[in-house]
């Protein structure tokens, strides 16, 4: 076998390969010996008529194709091995001859990962916030709380900013009631935050069993294209008006809500969770800066079947999302009004910063010599699977499937990356938090990509 590599821009390989013809004639015949037997030729047993009869009863094309089938792949490989490499993406194979007496020649290009050009990253020094939770703080969470457990009452008096109504609905445009956009005892809250701009305004001072025309220009991004931006009448009838109140600020609030015994301890609760929170806030900036810094250091021409690749997983994982909770990515594209391409060039500009730095952080761990062990990669493993152990799941099929490992070690040594980097960056210990990935993303590499992780790699099954 002959092997040549071209290096061509965006991390690719063409390799021209040539295979002996001795080869050929010897894969010529394995497809002969394996199609022979299902000829049938009058007054011979399968597969026992001279070869010239049976040969021309399959066809050349057929037998052609079959042997090639059978040495393409062994081929590829070979060819790989000789060239060292190990692609990316599956390939793209261009046959340009194969005939008997004659050698195979064919090209296969590939995408392989590519060269990364980072420069010192042990100068990173990157400040770690350090937010502090005030007494402010925990009087606007109690506020949201009081609000969550608010009762609402009848009242018999105009509307004002901030009450619930029942209300009638009719959309006039041009005079004409625009059929399919009339309500009946809908539901609304006054508040010109959440209203078309325009209608919590027109409703104040509104009473009881009285009708409105508010006057109002939808805004650009209403739902209904066709009607965006017009200039309508909107035709309300208020038919009950209830305002929003708020429990007292003393013990029982904290009895009602669960978070103590006296409204000392609901505070001391609420400060220490907001406190919580905003150091997991604070080391998840502290992280970004210390990611930026590294991108900053690095060069490299991303492949694009590593972006098409990252697009299309962050596409499953919005469709599994949308299946837990009952929606088709069909019917979401119909309702956001776009298209799956749409969608996925959407997504392209995080896909390709996540690549960068995740081929950044591989290049880190390269370098510093950090591992995964085998037990860390089981204790993930079950980890996640412990905490996303849902009825008829069937977790021990995942749990040895090479994918998954494959799928945690991955993980887990970007966190032991991040985490160093994050010690070279400021002096501080860093906490370590693990990323717990949902049990649908689990499932659903435990289920595709056991069917072709070689293929993922660029190889085919010898």
């Amino acid at each position: 076998m002959k092997v040549d590599t071209e290096r061509k821009p965006g991390s690719q390989v063409v390799l021209s390969v040539e295979v002996d013809a001795d080869q050929v004639s010897s894969s010529i015949d394995q497809a002969y010996s394996r199609l022979a037997p299902r000829v049938r030729i009058a007054g011979f047993r399968p597969g026992k008529a001279p070869r010239p009869m049976i040969e021309r009863e399959i066809g050349w094309p057929t037998l052609r194709q079959e042997a090639l089938d059978l040495l393409l792949p062994t081929a590829y490989n070979s060819a790989l091995d000789e060239a060292g490499l190990d692609p990316i993406d599956v390939p793209r194979v261009e046959v340009q001859q194969f005939d008997r007496g004659q050698p195979m020649k064919f090209t296969a290009t590939v995408s392989i990962k590519p060269e990364i050009a980072l420069k010192d990253y042990h100068d990173i020094r990157v400040p770690r916030p350090n937010t502090e939770i005030v007494d402010k703080d925990v009087d606007e969470a109690i506020e949201r709380l009081r609000l969550r457990f608010a009762e609402l009452h009848a009242v018999e008096r105009p509307v004002q900013a901030g009450d619930f109504l029942t209300v009638d609905t009719h959309i006039l445009k041009s005079g004409a009631v625009l059929i399919g956009e009339s309500q009946t005892d809908a539901q609304l809250e006054v508040d010109k935050e959440r209203l078309i701009p325009g209608l919590a305004e027109g409703l104040i001072g509104q009473a009881v069993s009285e009708t409105r025309d508010i006057r109002l220009t939808l805004p650009a991004d209403y739902p209904k294209k066709d009607l965006a931006g017009s200039d309508v009448v909107f035709r309300v009838t208020v038919k009950s008006i209830k305002e929003r109140r708020l429990p007292p600020l003393d013990d029982e609030l904290a009895k009602q809500v669960g978070r103590g015994q006296t409204l000392d301890e609901l505070r001391q609760e609420v400060h220490d969770e907001l406190q919580e929170a905003a150091h997991q806030a604070d080391e998840q900036r502290f992280e970004n800066d210390v990611l930026k810094a590294l991108d900053e250091r690095m060069e490299a021409e991303i492949p694009e079947a590593l972006i098409e690749r990252e697009v299309n997983r962050r596409t499953r994982e919005l469709e599994l999302r949308l299946q837990d909770q009952g929606v088709k990515i069909d019917r979401y594209l119909e309702y956001t009004n776009t298209s799956l391409d749409v969608l996925k060039a959407e997504q392209r500009p995080q896909a390709v910063q996540k690549v960068r730095l995740e081929l950044a952080l591989e290049t880190v761990a390269d370098r510093e010599g950090l591992t995964v062990s085998d037990a860390e990669v089981e204790q993930a493993v079950q980890n996640a699977l412990a905490e996303e152990d849902h009825a008829g799941h069937r977790h021990g099929d995942l749990r040895t499937a090479d994918p998954v490992r494959a799928y945690f070690r991955h993980q887990l040594l970007m966190r032991k990356t991040i985490d160093y980097l994050s010690t070279v960056a400021a002096p501080e210990a860093s906490d370590t938090m693990e990323p717990p990935p949902e049990a649908k993303e689990l499932e659903g590499v435990g289920k595709s990509a056991s069917r072709g992780e070689r293929q993922t790699r660029g190889k085919k099954e010898r």
